[in-house]
């Protein structure tokens, strides 16, 4: 068309060129309009390419911003993915960081603890004999240096195992009076040595049977004391105790420590409780410490449920107090008015161990249970169920980011029917807002506990703890002051008897079998002996022994499985249940669950000490009539002449006074200056000889004849190589290296079980040849201490014989 258009315009402008007058008239008007048209298409044609051309570049340029974004996107997501890579490599870092951290601290805990046991029951046999005074005020040193050690070392124990989310509490009976007694009694003689009067004011409103933990109670309560004492140069410490509130099953009690001393300003006491840290730089240098006591003091009273807190203003002294949750003691609780048989429960937990637990436990009391998973299908439940619940059990840890809807619609309930709400806690402590009204239990408390809880009045159990100011006596009123433990006191006699009795000690180390019989028999008791469990499980069939002491780490069969076979056969027998209690070096807090898992009864952590094995016995054992107490024994009395058993003697400060409780041991006596690993360390046999007498040269010689046997079995085993062969192998000929002093063996020992143990022992046929050289060294030295040890016998002897 613009072709043609442009055509009739050319012959129109030649027209008109050549003379216009000769085109006729209607021609002109067809050229003309023809042209105007011509024109008219070219505009549009012209404008059409420019449109297309804008729409072209405008879709390239589109194309380019989307191939842009498509490579940012992909930068993108190679970005991403390298970033998550990074973060799987840090999380498995960490991971792998925690876990070598768990390992290194359960690892410390056994070594610790293993070479102890040769050494802590041996110091306390050697105090309860005739010292003279500067022999008891070296004893006395010696150990007050090796306790700030030990405090140190549990420190650093405690603070792993709270980062660790391992500390876990025990709930157990105990009279509050005697642990503030107790721990009053122990910070007496620092307060005394700097001049300050120590005081006690405790509320006759506060019941004093409870459930808890009395050894973290204490420990809280001794550090708190204890920073009081080291910060104040002049006046008192007092330690305050009154009930703010309670429930139908607990108790909520507030501690608190005042001082005279040095304040703390503002600014500092918002640092206080973390880790590392103390008001001042210079205060480390000025009183000493870690820094990690009052860290410590508050992650375990989170872990009980209470908060803590100070009021202080410096040069005005200091007010650290926490409050807590107790529950109350089963002879404590209100006479019920239902029967456990007629509470119906709702528990709220997601998780199925839990719930297949207290689903067994309350099938077993005849109780009513339904369980949901969530906060919303209890709502639901609570509004369907016709009959109502007496009671809502929630897991706090399951249900955390709905507990505040499960925490209000329960108050409603209570007011409507009496439902009371039980929150059952774990390391994450309960916000003060939910625990109103509410009753608050640890996940691990024991069964009585809940049992007693549910068989509370629904209507009592649920009221809400009226928090009233309590006015105190004046501080004259009960004001008391611990006595003093003097330097000079005369040497403790022997304890009377209850009872002879012969016990199943099973043990496979024989040096430790010497020690744990030799403390037996100061307690008056005798012991059948089993080497594994299963001599342990045939003697237990033949005999009914009125408590059996067991090793968990044994050949054939270890403690663990010799209990619960045990357990099978009495079920299926349905005889009386049988005590066992633990008696292993390892001492963390998943050992206790583990010893308890297995159904043994009770725990004592290696280096068993004298007075926790007292204890344990008195707990297990019924008292019998008491004989006279006899003299105290000198040293070199025979060891055949045992003393009787014990009788009502009354227990160390230290002690806890219920199973299950991981105690403080008493510290060995000081060492001399570290350095190079010696053949035999004569010190050890020295005190192992003031208890022992002529047993020692016994001990020695089976020491010298079970240790070759145990080097066999490192030399087989390295040969194929068979690591876990070596490492029991190790770890028996350890321990039982350093009971005799024979610490470069010992060491050598230990290098081969910590290898073993983490699958990384290179050169096992060097490490053994390296043990045999050590043993070499220490059979010398033993047999040459056993001359010497004969000689001296001889002269005492003929000092005797001359004497006469």
């Amino acid at each position: 068309m613009s072709w043609l258009g442009a055509a009739a315009a050319a012959v129109l402008l030649v027209a008109l060129w050549l003379d216009l007058s000769m085109v006729p008239g209607p021609w002109l008007l067809v050229a003309f309009s023809a042209g105007v048209a011509a024109l008219l298409a070219t505009v549009a044609t012209l404008v059409m390419l420019h449109s297309v051309a804008r729409h072209s570049e405008a879709a390239d340029a589109r194309a380019a911003i989307a191939e842009s974004e498509r490579q940012m996107t992909q930068r993108e997501v190679e970005r991403l993915g390298r970033m998550e890579g990074e973060l799987t490599h840090a999380k498995q870092a960490a991971e792998s960081a925690v876990l070598a951290k768990g390992e290194f601290l359960a690892t410390m805990s056994h070594e610790i603890r293993t070479p102890l046991n040769g050494i802590v029951p041996m110091l306390e046999l050697l105090s309860r004999s005739a010292l003279a005074a500067d022999q008891r005020q070296l004893l006395l040193t010696a150990s007050s240096s090796s306790q700030a050690l030990l405090r140190i070392v549990d420190d650093i124990l405690d603070y792993s195992k709270l980062e660790a989310n391992k500390l876990e509490l025990e709930s157990t009976p105990f009279n509050l009076r005697e642990v503030l007694e107790q721990v009053m009694q122990l910070m007496q003689r620092p307060a005394e040595n700097r001049g300050l009067r120590l005081g006690l004011q405790l509320d006759p409103q506060v019941r004093l049977p409870v459930r808890g933990d009395p050894l973290r109670l204490r420990q809280v309560l001794t550090n708190l004391i204890g920073n009081a004492i080291k910060f104040t140069e002049r006046g008192s410490v007092t330690l305050v105790a009154r009930r703010l509130g309670e429930t139908g099953a607990q108790h909520l009690l507030r501690f608190e420590v005042r001082d005279t001393g040095i304040g703390i300003d503002a600014d500092a006491q918002a640092r206080l409780f973390s880790s590392f840290s103390q008001a001042d730089a210079s205060t480390t240098r000025l009183f000493g410490g870690t820094g990690l006591g009052l860290a410590i003091c508050k992650r375990i009273v989170d872990l009980m449920g209470g908060r803590i807190a100070v009021v202080s203003e410096a040069g005005r002294g200091s007010t650290f107090w926490f409050e807590i949750p107790l529950l109350k003691a089963i002879g404590d609780l209100p006479t019920p008015e239902t029967t456990p048989g007629q509470a119906r429960v709702l528990l709220v937990t997601p998780d199925p161990l839990l719930r297949s637990r207290l689903a067994s436990l309350m099938g077993q009391w005849g109780i009513s249970l339904q369980c949901v998973d969530n906060t919303q299908e209890a709502l639901e439940r609570l509004r369907t169920y016709s009959a109502g619940f007496t009671t809502v059990v929630a897991d706090y840890a399951g249900v955390r980011s709905s507990a505040r809807a499960l925490h209000r619609a329960l108050g409603r309930a209570f007011i409507e029917s009496g439902t009371q709400l039980v929150w059952l806690y774990g390391d994450e402590p309960v916000p003060e807002e939910q625990r109103n009204g509410a009753t608050l239990l640890p996940r691990l408390a024991h069964e009585s506990d809940l049992r007693a809880l549910l068989s509370s009045t629904p209507a009592s159990a649920a009221t809400t703890p009226t928090v009233q100011s309590l006015p105190l006596p004046e501080p004259e009123q009960f004001f008391t002051s611990a006595p003093l433990v003097g330097a000079s006191e005369p040497a403790p006699q022997q304890p009377a008897a209850i009872d002879g009795r012969r016990l199943l000690l099973v043990e496979d180390n024989p040096v430790n079998l010497a020690v744990a019989e030799k403390i037996l028999e100061s307690l008056g008791f005798s012991a059948d002996h089993a080497g594994n469990g299963i001599v342990a499980l045939e003697k237990m069939g033949r005999t009914r022994y009125p408590l059996v002491l067991m090793d968990c780490q044994m050949p054939l069969l270890d403690g663990y499985t010799a209990t619960r076979r045990w357990r099978e056969q009495e079920a299926e027998r349905g005889e009386p249940r049988m005590p066992i209690v633990a008696m292993t070096a390892n001492a963390m807090a998943g050992d206790r669950q583990r010893c308890l898992d297995a159904g043994m009864d009770d725990y004592l952590s290696k280096p068993v000490s004298r007075h926790l094995l007292e204890k344990c016995l008195r707990q297990w054992l019924p008292p019998m009539e008491a004989a006279a107490a006899p003299e105290a024994v000198a040293p070199q009395t025979s060891a055949a002449a045992a003393p009787p058993a014990f009788a009502s003697v009354p227990a160390p400060v230290e002690a806890a006074p219920a199973p299950f409780v991981e105690e403080t041991m008493p510290p060995p006596a000081a060492s001399a200056a570290s350095g190079a690993v010696i053949a035999l360390d004569t010190s050890v046999l020295d005190e192992l000889a003031e208890v022992t007498g002529p047993g020692l040269a016994r001990i020695i010689h089976v020491f010298l004849e079970d240790a070759p046997r145990l080097i066999s079995e490192l030399e087989t085993a390295s040969a194929i190589p068979d690591l876990d062969a070596m490492r029991a192998a190790a770890h028996s000929l350890k321990s039982s290296s350093a009971n005799m002093g024979a610490m470069a063996l010992s060491a050598a020992a230990k290098r081969i079980e910590l290898g073993a143990r983490e699958q990384r022992l290179d050169r096992p046929a060097v490490a053994v040849a390296l043990v045999i050289a050590e043993f070499a060294r220490a059979k010398v030295a033993l047999q040459g201490y056993l001359v010497r040890l004969q000689g001296a016998g001889n002269a005492a002897q003929s000092s005797s014989f001359v004497n006469r």
